[in-house]
């Protein structure tokens, strides 16, 4: 077989989406032709992609699936339209979806019916329940509480109250089973909503929170200190965004375990 060739049937494979046959197929061609240029590329771009796949969501909670996790309940905090990894690898969990912004319910009833086991609540999550202003944007796509005190961000300018909702009264009130997979994304709230979710963090359980790590207002080491008191540790950090003018990285999610719980790295 020429080297045409075999790059043709390694270029394929690659296609295909199985990446360890075609390092395998890459690495036999480069054997026989050290220098290759395709080859090399197209190694060092499987690389890449592997990189890429492990920084996110999916492959980290496909990861702490493999050692054990299998949360009976997923709650989705700051939903939006939705989190597909979090149904994609947890499909048998029952999952709790909470989203503030009432446009996006439909969306929500439509995901809902779609789940094997599923709700939505349309309110925000705070450390207590009752009501809070939120700031939303007039696309629908970003909406952030304003607490007390605070200005609104004139990015979001659309005002209205809504409802709040602690987890530790939601988790009360619903009698939601352990163990529990919590993912957080409230656009800078995320200390508040701890702040109401002391019953939740069991040894079993695992949180997922974004959090931004550069500016005077990186919510990243505030957010692992407020963990550590109850025994979380960061297990993983995923999904990295970066700035579009400096490409200084923003923002991650984070992955958190408790230090003496069954998933936790040795």
């Amino acid at each position: 077989m020429s080297i045409a060739d075999g790059l043709k049937i390694a270029f394929d494979v690659h296609l295909s989406g199985d990446l360890e046959r075609a390092e395998e197929f890459y690495r036999a061609i480069l054997r026989v032709s050290p220098t290759d240029p395709m080859a090399v590329t197209l190694l060092a771009l499987i690389r890449s992609q592997r990189t890429a796949i492990r920084q996110s969501k999916h492959k980290t909670l496909t990861l702490l699936r493999a050692r054990g996790f299998a949360p009976a309940t997923v709650i989705d905090v700051g939903a939006q339209t939705g989190t597909p990894p979090l149904y994609e690898v947890f499909p048998e969990a029952h999952h709790v979806l909470i989203e503030p912004v009432v446009e996006n319910e439909p969306a929500l009833q439509a995901l809902c019916g779609q789940l094997r086991s599923a709700e939505y609540h349309i309110a925000a999550v705070a450390r207590r329940d009752g009501t809070v202003p939120l700031a939303v944007s007039d696309d629908r796509l970003y909406s952030s509480v304003i607490l007390e005190g605070e200005t609104p961000d004139s990015t979001l300018p659309g005002l209205r109250t809504v409802p709040a909702i602690s987890l530790d009264g939601l988790c009360a009130e619903r009698g939601y089973a352990g163990p529990m997979l919590v993912k957080i994304d409230v656009d800078g709230l995320e200390l508040e909503v701890l702040a109401g979710a002391s019953t939740l963090m069991q040894p079993d359980a695992v949180f997922v929170i974004e959090a931004t790590v550069a500016g005077a207002d990186a919510r990243l080491p505030r957010i692992i200190a407020a963990m550590a008191p109850y025994g979380f540790q960061v297990w993983d950090i995923v999904d990295p965004l970066y700035r579009p003018n400096d490409e200084r990285m923003w923002q991650v999610d984070l992955v958190l375990v408790h230090r003496d719980g069954p998933y936790a790295a040795l």
